[in-house]
């Protein structure tokens, strides 16, 4: 499956949640964007869930948290 990524890591909110959604406008059917963050993005998830996207997260060996966004 085809995958973006944001490494959001060493950014300052709200950039990371402003490059999601920049991302999310132009996901295709079948491809995934991998978010690598430091917190979990719970403005996000709102997001998510009100506009039809499905996710899914895990903290990383690292601490990290990574999640997984498609469409529904």
């Amino acid at each position: 499956m085809p995958e973006r990524l944001i490494d959001g890591r060493d950014l300052q909110p709200p950039e990371p949640l402003e490059l999601a959604l920049a991302e999310l406008a132009s996901l295709a059917p079948g491809e995934e964007l991998v978010m690598l963050l430091r917190c979990e993005p719970l403005p996000l998830y709102a997001i998510l869930d009100r506009n039809g996207f499905g996710y899914r997260s895990r903290i990383r060996p690292d601490g990290s948290n990574e999640v997984r966004i498609r469409r529904a």
